[in-house]
């Protein structure tokens, strides 16, 4: 036996601290050893039940008998929002016509002061078959003219949306900030 491990034995048969001291080492490392495998066991068993749970929720859809019947109604107000997109077939010709469209809505409601700004058509981030056109109007706040141009906008048989709607009161006379966008099926994209 080397001579360092049979000093060590002697050391720890004579000096109690030193005994006393290894056992609170050997200790503790158990102890820790056995609060890691218990946090261990807590999140395999964590794990475990949200499995389960995932696996009775997917047996209770792959149970159910209505798939045939959702996915008609999928296809048809697919359909029918695919019927509701501008057609253009550049996106130069995209731009022109939604601000020719969106000119005239204000013209007829009659909205004072109009500045009206037209985005480039930019492609749709995970969607390349659809175009975006966006445009920026400002004007005097008036609120039955607003309101009109609201409802021809909410009328359009084409898909465009009010994305944000800023009244403002800028100096004596308040004013509004709209951004519309109109949403385009790109020639040969499918729906």
């Amino acid at each position: 036996m080397p001579t360092f491990i049979s000093s060590l034995i002697t050391e720890l048969r004579r000096n109690t601290r030193l005994r006393v001291g290894v056992w609170a080492i050997v200790t503790i490392l158990l102890t820790y050893t056995v609060m890691v495998i218990n946090d261990y066991h807590k999140q395999l068993k964590k794990d475990y039940d949200k499995a389960l749970a995932s696996l009775n929720q997917l047996q209770s859809i792959a149970q159910q008998t209505q798939w045939a019947e959702r996915a008609s109604g999928a296809q048809e107000l697919r359909t029918q929002l695919a019927a509701r997109l501008w057609q253009a077939n550049t996106k130069g010709l995209a731009q022109a016509m939604f601000q020719t469209w969106i000119q005239e809505e204000i013209f007829f409601a009659k909205v004072e002061k109009p500045i009206l700004v037209v985005g480039e058509a930019m492609d749709v981030p995970k969607y390349p078959q659809f175009w975006r056109v966006t445009a920026k109007l400002t004007g005097a706040f008036v609120p039955k003219r607003l309101f009109a141009l609201l409802a021809e906008i909410a009328k359009n048989p084409r898909l465009a949306v009010t994305e944000r709607l800023d009244i403002r009161h800028h100096q004596k006379r308040p004013k509004f900030i709209m951004v519309v966008s109109a949403y385009f099926k790109a020639p040969g994209g499918k729906d």
